[in-house]
């Protein structure tokens, strides 16, 4: 079968990787499509690279000359970086801080990679016999609405996520999205099958599949692991791994684009490194921007034990860092199923969660940031809680999600578009 997996950004590239290995495995025809909604080096070719897929991918959209060439600067403030020591990738990182005080817009984004995507299915991708998209991105709502809109069936890896709200913005509306648009649908837990069936998707082609980033995670921490580059270069960045560490990010718009929030994030941030902990704050070019906004980025920089990090490009660097820390806090859906796959307590840094099971597991606590108090006393918590927590049943699934996703494809292979209504 010829089997076609949408990628915009880094946590889809890692987890449609384990699902790329199984279809190469069993025989079919797999072709990469990058959508470069992430285009920095440590958000797109370095993780491509480390998740062993082949590099560039057969097909690119919405790669513009400014973006390719961002591309190409970010490579090589990485490999200057790595060879002299220097921070370039910070200092291009603040300089393309400094040139824009805006995000990018969400609705332009989508127009982008469909009319991109739009031209490969009527072309050259247009005897598909799936399109296989991921999770609650632009790239995600974007790769399943141009398929669907030209006949070609649509699978939905790590479907059925809901909040039963706005929030995450726009990650439920992407998530919606692509369930409507989709044939298949591969749901990590029983809860998500248990929203799909009550949204009316057809029984039969909901499949429980657990979660890929399992797969991805586990093969990441240990291949992290093994490797002596991994810890020197948390070392490098004078991470002192006989000290408690905590790997920190915020990316959301809910809370990017809100300052009180966004502030009581960044301020329990320097209070954990006021306390002893090693904050490692990994930060997305959105999360600068607002650094800036609000005024914070001097004093963040400057807080005593935290770290701003923008280029980890190794997907198993992360995962080592993550598998060593005390406990994640996150306003990340992904870091928080890598924490439970991993066994490393999580702080959930949000209001409402798409990733209900782990709190239910225990293996999440959640930090609500309605203000710095709010979310120290969910630290102090899971602080206090953290040897148990590691002791949680991970509810993510145990490994063979991306085997279950290819076996439920060929089951359907040449019926994969169901027509309700036929005589």
């Amino acid at each position: 079968m010829k089997i076609v997996l949408v990628t915009g950004t880094r946590p889809d590239i890692i987890k449609m990787a384990p699902v790329y290995w199984e279809a190469k495995k069993r025989g079919h025809d797999a072709v990469l499509v990058h959508a470069a909604q992430h285009f920095p080096y440590h958000l797109f070719q370095g993780v491509y690279e480390d998740m062993e897929l082949p590099f560039p991918p057969k097909h690119m959209v919405y790669s513009s000359r400014v973006k390719e060439a961002g591309i190409t600067a970010s490579r090589l403030a990485y490999q200057v970086d790595t060879k002299f020591g220097l921070n370039t990738s910070k200092a291009l990182e603040s300089w393309a801080t400094q040139l824009t005080d805006a995000r990018p817009n969400p609705a332009a984004t989508v127009g982008h990679i469909m009319l991109g995507l739009n031209k490969l299915f009527r072309g050259p991708l247009k005897d598909a016999d799936i399109v296989l998209v991921h999770g609650d991105t632009l790239t995600c709502m974007a790769g399943a609405l141009a398929a669907h809109l030209n006949l070609i069936p649509v699978g939905h890896v790590e479907a059925g996520l809901r909040t039963f709200s706005r929030e995450p913005f726009p990650e439920q509306t992407d998530t919606r999205t692509a369930d409507a648009c989709s044939d298949l649908y591969f749901a990590p837990t029983t809860d998500n099958v248990r929203n799909l069936l009550n949204e009316g998707f057809s029984k039969d082609r909901i499949f429980l599949t657990g979660n890929t980033v399992v797969d991805a995670a586990n093969w990441a921490a240990k291949k992290g692991a093994a490797r002596d580059e991994s810890k020197a270069f948390f070392e490098r960045l004078r991470i002192d791994f006989s000290k408690p560490i905590v790997y920190f990010s915020c990316h959301r718009r809910e809370n990017l684009m809100h300052e009180s929030r966004f502030a009581a994030i960044a301020e329990s941030a320097i209070e954990l490194g006021h306390r002893g902990y090693q904050v490692l704050w990994s930060v997305r070019p959105g999360t600068f921007v607002a650094l800036a906004q609000y005024g914070l980025l001097d004093k963040v920089r400057n807080a005593k034990n935290v770290f701003l990090i923008s280029d980890i490009p190794r997907y198993t660097d992360i995962m080592f860092l993550a598998s060593k820390s005390f406990f994640v806090a996150t306003d990340s859906g992904s870091m928080q199923e890598e924490a439970a796959a991993l066994h490393v307590p999580c702080a959930s840094l949000r209001f409402v969660t798409d990733r209900p099971e782990s709190v239910k597991a225990g293996v999440t606590k959640m930090a609500k940031p309605g203000s710095k108090a709010e979310i120290m006393r969910a630290f102090e918590q899971v602080i206090s809680t953290n040897a148990s927590m590691r002791k949680k049943h991970n509810p993510y699934g145990n490994g063979d999600s991306a085997k279950r996703t290819l076996v439920a494809i060929e089951k359907f292979k040449g019926k994969l578009i169901q027509w309700k209504h036929q005589e």
